[in-house]
């Protein structure tokens, strides 16, 4: 490993007096990335959804007023924000003003008629402009309207079966049903999100799609140290074929690692990118790097120059990329795209993330890693016996 060593060293020097470098492998995916963080950083975070609803209570029964803990409760959680009105011309008013999203009003008699099983009108009003926060004032609202026919058709049939009370206390019965706590409850657990942020996915993305570009200047350097007449200079030497090969895969890594650290160090500071745990950052670095060194190196064998294993490679790690979800999630709503998705090491190296970058432990990485490591073994032995042929042996 001496020689190839030594190959990759000053292969590496040579590259990091080339601008190329820097450009393709530092400046461009982190001044896009540095674009998408500011246009779409804060997009799909939580304070960029704002829930305000207003309630209109002219009841004041007990069963009007549990829909209103029921939003209380929403507003404390920060789910929504509550506007409570008591005049319902003030709280239209406000909803044409833009001021609330959408209105649910409770008329006089909700509850009796409630209590009673008849019929029973939830209204609620909403803003044109606002069509977020009127469909989940609508789905609270029906939601909480077939939660009260749940319980009058248990009171009904209890009666219906001779099994309830007599029917002057149907009433009574009807509002000590709807007063019992629920079945279930959600309790909010940590637990691992296996979804990247906004800005850590947006890091993410630019990093591995140039990656493929960065490693490309090692395994290319074969073909262009051919067209230069300095391979067959080199090849005079005592230095094996083998030794070649290995001293520019070497250094396409290098290239790779330094790339990807610099980046990722950057957006930490520069977006507030969160990685997840060193080690199992680390461990996806590795393997990602040598999953697009061994792909960049099968197609730098199977061309014929440098120029058009340039254009070939970026042609593949566009596709690559797209398809993996660099640049927006891939099948979130077709199935077979999210299962071509992780053809790509792309698709695998932002899944990784995504499970460890939620609080999960650095092992959660594994899987991602050892999908990597696979991509590395078969196409590095293709891309091992494509250039040492190319090199004449």
């Amino acid at each position: 490993m001496g020689a190839a060593t030594r190959i990759a060293g000053k292969d590496l020097k040579l590259r990091l007096r080339d601008r190329s470098v820097f450009i393709l492998g530092i400046i461009t995916p982190l001044a896009l990335a540095y674009i998408f963080h500011l246009v779409f950083g804060n997009a799909f975070s939580a304070d960029s959804l704002e829930l305000e609803v207003g309630l209109v209570d002219l009841d004041g029964s007990a069963v009007s007023q549990s829909l209103g803990e029921v939003l209380a409760d929403l507003d404390a959680d920060g789910i929504l924000v509550l506007s409570e009105f008591d005049d319902p011309v003030a709280a239209e008013a406000a909803v044409e003003q833009g001021d609330i999203g959408a209105l649910i009003e409770l008329e006089p008699g909700l509850g009796d008629a409630v209590l009673m099983g008849q019929p029973f009108t939830i209204e609620v009003v909403g803003d044109v402009d606002s069509p977020t926060s009127t469909q989940v004032a609508s789905s609270i609202a029906s939601e909480f309207g077939s939660a009260v026919e749940r319980a009058q058709l248990s009171v009904a049939t209890a009666v219906e079966l001779g099994q309830g009370p007599p029917p002057e206390d149907v009433a009574a019965w009807g509002q000590e049903a709807a007063q019992r706590p629920p079945a279930f409850t959600f309790t909010d657990v940590s637990a691992d999100t296996r979804q990247l942020d906004a800005n850590t996915f947006f890091a993410a993305g630019m990093a591995v799609f140039f990656l493929f570009f960065t490693v490309q200047f090692g395994v290319v350097g074969i073909l262009e140290e051919k067209q230069g007449g300095t391979m067959a200079r080199l090849l005079a030497a005592p230095i094996s074929h083998a030794s070649v090969v290995a001293g520019k895969a070497i250094l396409s890594f290098v290239l790779g690692v330094i790339s990807m650290a610099v980046l990722m160090v950057a957006t930490h500071f520069l977006m507030g990118a969160q990685w997840g745990p060193p080690l199992g950052v680390a461990l996806l670095v590795v393997t990602g790097v040598l999953a697009a060194t061994a792909i960049m190196g099968v197609i730098a064998g199977a061309a014929t120059t440098a120029d058009g294993a340039g254009n070939l490679g970026a042609v593949i790690a566009v596709i690559l990329g797209m398809l993996g979800g660099t640049f927006f999630p891939i099948g979130q709503g077709n199935e077979l795209l999210a299962r071509l998705s992780y053809l790509t090491p792309h698709a695998w190296f932002m899944r990784g993330l995504a499970d460890i970058s939620g609080g999960a432990e650095w092992t959660a990485a594994l899987p991602a890693a050892g999908a990597l490591l696979l991509f590395s073994v078969v196409f590095g032995a293709v891309a091992w016996a494509l250039l040492r042929r190319k090199l004449g042996k």
